[in-house]
């Protein structure tokens, strides 16, 4: 199998492309990444690389691939997880984000749907799609009312993969990751809440609560996270049209995160209280059941397990 992977150099890609990989000498990785991060540690693609398996890394906006040149490739799937990420950053630079995030996607996925035979494209977005909650656990056919400029470039995202389906019969698949956490998580700037915590814990700052850390979300290894889109990618064309969630179904306040990090990190940082940001969405969780019955995915780790291999990893690149 040769999959195709956007984003290849992020927690997400660098976590797949090693499951695919791993033990699986029929499976080749076409690595897409821009770079425009810095990494936390070695560039993961690059220690990928020099273990000696099946992998081309091309440093490229996913945006700017043809269909000639991914014709060329001929990959079987194609998983694009390139995007920018960050709620707030969304609403300070809101044309970056429609031009990188729903832009660069209906160029991406119009390249793919003028190949002579398209291959699988599953479209990786996010929860914060469904907006406020009006009902928790969230299944994926809970209304959509994205409230924020990073959602609503990820509906829009979602509903121009799909369209590919509806109208020409492309295979397509969106999975909505639930707050996804471990290494190679992005740590500069807005980063997410559980490894700015780890960081800040590990650094002996305070960690911060907005409006109080009530706030609830849905936090799922990254190991468990690429293990519902392996089984995806196994099942194939079969569920092109599908929707999923991926999530573990336990809702965590961000004030027990903090408790969680401070706690299995041993530091002395204090827990302090700050003034909260606009449209931080009261809940998220999921209700993954939908992937599950047709796949059998159930995430495996503990919290409190991935929350200490995540400081392991933070340790290790701070050496």
């Amino acid at each position: 199998m040769r999959a195709l992977i956007t984003g290849a150099a992020g927690m997400y890609g660098t976590a797949l492309i090693r499951r695919l990989l791993d033990g699986q000498p029929e499976v080749s990785i076409i690595a897409v990444d821009d770079f425009s991060r810095n990494f936390p540690g070695e560039n993961p693609l690059a220690a990928i690389s020099h273990e000696g398996w099946a992998i081309e890394v091309v440093q490229r906006d996913y945006a700017e691939l043809t269909t000639d040149e991914l014709e060329r490739w001929s990959p079987e799937v194609v998983v694009h997880f390139a995007a920018r990420i960050s709620v707030p950053e969304s609403m300070d630079d809101p044309h970056g984000y429609f031009q990188n995030n729903e832009i660069g996607t209906f160029r991406f996925a119009h390249a793919i749907a003028g190949m002579a035979n398209p291959p699988l494209l599953i479209y990786a977005s996010s929860p914060e799609v469904y907006g406020v909650p009006v009902r928790v656990p969230m299944s994926e056919d809970h209304p959509l009312h994205p409230v924020t400029v990073y959602a609503a470039t990820k509906a829009a995202s979602e509903m121009h993969c799909m369209a590919l389906h509806r109208w020409w019969g492309h295979p397509v698949v969106v999975i909505r990751n639930f707050n996804t956490f471990g290494p190679h998580q992005n740590i500069d700037g807005h980063a997410a809440v559980l490894v700015t915590f780890a960081r800040r814990a590990l650094l002996g700052e305070p960690l911060q609560l907005e409006n109080g850390g009530h706030q609830t979300r849905d936090f799922m290894f990254v190991e468990d996270a690429v293990d519902a889109y392996v089984r995806v990618i196994e099942k194939g064309k079969v569920l092109a049209g599908s929707t999923f969630n991926i999530g573990t179904g336990q809702e965590t306040s961000i004030r027990e995160v903090a408790q969680t990090v401070v706690s299995l990190s041993k530091s002395a940082s204090e827990i302090v209280d700050v003034p909260g940001r606009p449209a931080d969405l009261p809940a998220l969780c999921a209700d993954a059941s939908r992937i599950r019955a047709v796949t059998g995915w159930v995430p495996r780790t503990p919290f409190e397990d991935g929350v200490r291999r995540t400081l392991e990893w933070l340790r290790a690149i701070d050496q």
